[in-house]
């Protein structure tokens, strides 16, 4: 962030100075969370649905923070310590983020969509990053705090700034798009995710394509020309538009698509490109990030380069050797759509071992959750895995699709939560053996690769470097 004057943010969120002296205080940094609070820092004390910010300014200024931004009368009996007072809090952090986003000459990229906006935003962030001065958003800060905490984090020698903008429900990817005001928007794909929320698939892609809305006519909305709703998605923006899949019908078309047991191989424009990773899922988001880069000037071959370094997120298919197994970490998030790509990914395996899916619940789904989660279960009987665990309320469900594709009961085992079945899945395990972990936020499935971690630390301090099958 660049050094901004307190008394340029107290002007700017309309608020006052408990202590006159802190109009001459200079912030380097936005904080609302007093446990990463650095000196130097303003920290909003933001009211959020579980916890309040008030609580915690003690702590943020003990940790060195200039200033905190308190709602109106919080500050009784606390004269003396370096608050600035507003009306709201939350509606002042907004507005310090919006008038900070227009002092950045960075052209602005959002990117949004109901599966592997991570990916996408991550990949572009690689094809950019070698030849241009930018950032992106860090980890899932993607909502109505952590899109203005990820552009707090841009500077004025920035020429591009990738941010992820998520939502749970109509209007919110709306307000977000306002806060960034983007010049390139993404629509990664509409599938069944917060269905619940949203209530259709119709419905999610009207409030992933308020993305595109708020695009100016020299703006760039570039879509996923194999999604169903690309046409109605392109329909909602009145800027330039680039499909981008692996249909025909695209402006920007891969062809030739190869996994290999070291990555995915594609020919794009004549050119192969080369992507570090496991799952075909991986060519959209280099796709976009091959739109985006053209659009700043990049060649083939400098995006040739550049992506080849592409390194996957934690949670998302990422790629682990621990011990003799390798594990597929996709254990951030799951939807019926990254299901199916987690079922392509290990159809496509070529190791020596077993093919083994460890997955949990797919939740947000809806009065339609008990049907996914059995066509789920057929997608996983024909991706002609060797041993299937599933918990989770709906693992009968997984398990009725299953078997009525023809997996065998006797290579399932089920469970209520993950944690009962760390112990099985460890005891069917062999030397070269592949496990895919995949399930819903809330099922916390990544405990799963804790516990194998653990397990194979614990044996190799006792000089047993090869667990096999117990």
């Amino acid at each position: 962030m660049d050094h901004v004057s307190l008394n340029q943010i107290i002007q700017v969120i309309q608020g006052a100075p408990v202590l006159s002296d802190l109009i001459a205080a200079e912030i380097e940094g936005i904080s609302i969370d007093s446990r990463t609070t650095v000196p130097g820092d303003l920290f909003f004390a933001i009211q959020g649905k579980r916890l309040d910010g008030h609580q915690f300014v003690t702590e943020a200024l003990r940790r060195g923070a200039q200033a905190c931004v308190v709602k109106r009368g919080s500050e009784a009996g606390r004269l003396s310590q370096r608050f600035v007072t507003v009306d709201d809090v939350n509606k002042a952090f907004h507005q310090y983020a919006c008038w900070y986003r227009n002092q950045q000459p960075a052209t602005m990229i959002g990117v949004t969509g109901s599966v592997g906006k991570t990916t996408t935003r991550n990949m572009i962030h690689t094809a950019l990053s070698p030849y241009l001065k930018g950032v992106q958003s860090p980890e899932n800060y993607n909502n109505e705090f952590g899109v203005p905490l990820s552009i707090a984090q841009i500077e004025a020698v920035h020429e591009f700034a990738v941010l992820e903008l998520a939502a749970s429900g109509p209007g919110e990817i709306r307000d977000l798009a306002q806060i960034l005001q983007p010049e390139i928007g993404v629509i990664t794909g509409i599938g069944p995710s917060h269905l619940e929320h949203f209530g259709t698939l119709t419905q999610t892609a009207d409030a992933k394509a308020e993305l595109f809305e708020q695009l100016s006519a020299q703006g760039l909305a570039v879509v996923n020309g194999d999604d169903r709703f690309a046409e109605s998605l392109v329909s909602k923006t009145s800027a330039r538009t680039l499909k981008v899949g692996l249909g025909e019908q695209n402006d920007l078309q891969a062809m030739s698509i190869r996994q290999t047991p070291d990555g995915i191989l594609f020919q794009f424009e004549g050119t192969r490109y080369f992507i570090p990773a496991q799952g075909k899922h991986f060519v959209y988001a280099a796709l976009f990030a091959i739109a985006v880069g053209k659009e700043f000037g990049l060649s083939n071959q400098k995006l040739v380069e550049s992506l080849a370094q592409f390194v996957t997120v934690s949670g998302r298919c990422h790629i682990d050797q621990i011990g003799s197994w390798t594990i597929i970490d996709d254990s951030y998030n799951a939807s019926p759509v990254s299901m199916g790509a987690a079922c392509q990914v290990l159809k496509d395996w070529s190791g020596p071992g077993k093919r083994i899916l460890v997955m949990g619940d797919m939740l947000e789904l809806g009065a339609e959750s008990n049907r996914y989660h059995q066509e789920v279960g057929e997608l996983i009987a024909a991706s002609g895995i060797d041993l299937l665990f599933v918990c989770g309320k709906q693992a009968g469900a997984v398990i009725q699709g299953a078997v009525s594709a023809n997996l065998s009961q006797d290579r399932i085992v089920q469970a209520t939560d993950v944690e009962e079945l760390q112990g099985d899945v460890v005891s069917c395990l062999e030397p070269g053996d592949v496990v895919l972990v995949k399930g819903s936020r809330g099922m916390r499935m990544e405990r799963l690769v804790s516990y194998l971690n653990q397990q194979v630390s614990q044996q190799m301090a006792l000089g047993d470097k090869n667990i096999s099958c117990v």
